[in-house]
């Protein structure tokens, strides 16, 4: 079985290869999933990434045959250039593979089964769905209309950079995305969220459940109330207003009088020259809190699995998720974990017994529940551990790797 998988973002080593090292760069869990993937005997796997500011180049490391399609350094994340769909034309001519496996529907790679470029059956592995990402409501989370022109610097809006070009560059996208979806043979996905929008688009595709693999380190390491930094908040991926940033803000300022040793701790880039980073390291200051967060920028996954294990609480206060890898690695560290109720992290966690939920974008809820989880140590552990035992569970790899090469099997059997 030959299989050609097309990913979003490069994986370490292909970034490392292709670029000027692997720090910055996403792509772990699939890595990690190849990693297991490509020691079954009778698979054989190849990688393809397009991506900005890498340079082309094919090698092949292990069992796994790379390949890289070099886009310009500031080339928009969601756009489309032929040449790019021509190089995986060449690419798949020349791999044969029995089945195309497209890590996530937001980027180009589907529409060479749209377009008729190939007959070989192609599944799409759902990451985030741009349908429902690029909603203004949604995409601006919590800032109001003035607030997103106080984000946008002039600078930036003659070089498309910001987040009004972010939007509509995502709104374009979403339409690609649609037709993407509505040509494939089959899904692979995690949560009833994203099996309830794969059947909107496309009803006839099968669907397949499919977990994730988490990077080694978050099953290294465990979270203990007795070692932790009392009343320490983490987040992760603050960047972009859907992720609620400012909602959690404004819950720790409800909540500093009680707990004036309240701390945040947000890993991930809030650059100090693009606008949002900007607006919110003016938020933070205009708050008061400007002794309260401290930002780690970049870490290793050592590094975040330490982090982890330091805070108290983890929050995650987005618009909207599928099934974020930030939550599966705090829940499998066993840290008490503090969620919006959107998307598909209600089927990662149940309220009140591995995590606590938060409508979105309710400020008081989100503080009464960091509040509780602060005021009561049993609780805490509670959540800790039912956590920890439901993600061994869903990111089991062997369970994983089962669930892949059975959708496999499925996609050839009925050929």
């Amino acid at each position: 079985m030959r299989v050609l998988w097309f990913s979003n973002v490069p994986t370490p080593v292909m970034a490392q290869r292709a670029g000027t090292g692997s720090e910055g760069y996403g792509g772990h869990w699939i890595d990690q999933l190849a990693r297991h993937v490509s020691a079954l005997s009778k698979l054989e796997l190849g990688i393809v990434t397009a991506y900005p500011g890498l340079r082309d180049t094919q090698f092949r490391e292990g069992d796994i045959d790379y390949f890289v399609i070099g886009q310009p350094g500031r080339f928009p994340a969601f756009a489309m250039r032929s040449a790019d769909l021509d190089k995986c034309a060449d690419i798949m001519d020349q791999f044969k593979p029995d089945i195309i496996h497209i890590h996530g529907s937001e980027r180009f790679y589907g529409m060479f089964k749209s377009l008729g470029l190939t007959e070989t059956p192609v599944i799409i592995s759902i990451q985030g769905l741009l349908g429902s990402f690029s909603k203004a409501h949604i995409f601006f989370g919590a800032l109001s209309f003035r607030e997103i022109i106080e984000s946008c610097r002039l600078i930036e809006l003659p070089v498309r950079l910001g987040l009004l070009w972010q939007f509509l560059d995502a709104r374009r996208g979403a339409i690609r995305e649609a037709k993407i979806l509505a040509s494939a043979d089959g899904f692979l996905g995690r949560t009833a969220w994203d099996h309830a929008h794969t059947r909107v688009y496309n009803p006839n595709a099968f669907y397949c459940h499919v977990g994730e693999l988490l990077r080694p380190a978050f099953d290294r390491i465990r979270w203990s109330l007795e070692n932790c930094d009392r009343h320490t908040l983490i987040y992760t991926n603050a960047g972009h207003p859907n992720r609620g940033t400012e909602n959690l803000l404004a819950a720790m300022a409800l909540l500093r009088d009680e707990f004036p040793d309240i701390k945040l701790r947000l890993a991930g880039t809030v650059s100090t020259r693009n606008g949002y980073g900007r607006f919110v390291r003016r938020r933070i200051k205009s708050l008061g809190l400007s002794d309260c967060v401290e930002f780690l920028g970049y870490i290793d996954d050592e590094t975040m699995a330490r982090e982890l294990t330091r805070a108290h609480v983890f929050t995650i206060t987005s618009y909207i998720e599928n099934s974020p890898n930030s939550l599966a690695e705090a829940m499998q560290v066993g840290l008490p974990c503090v969620a919006s109720f959107t998307g598909g992290i209600p089927g990662m966690m149940q309220d009140g017994e591995s995590g606590l939920l938060t409508p979105v974008g309710d400020i008081p809820v989100l503080a009464d529940n960091i509040r509780r989880i602060f005021r009561d140590d049993e609780l805490a552990v509670k959540l800790g551990r039912g956590a920890s035992t439901a993600a061994a569970v869903r990111h089991n790899p062997e369970t994983v790797v089962g669930q892949l090469m059975a959708a496999y099997n499925r996609v050839l059997s009925a050929e």
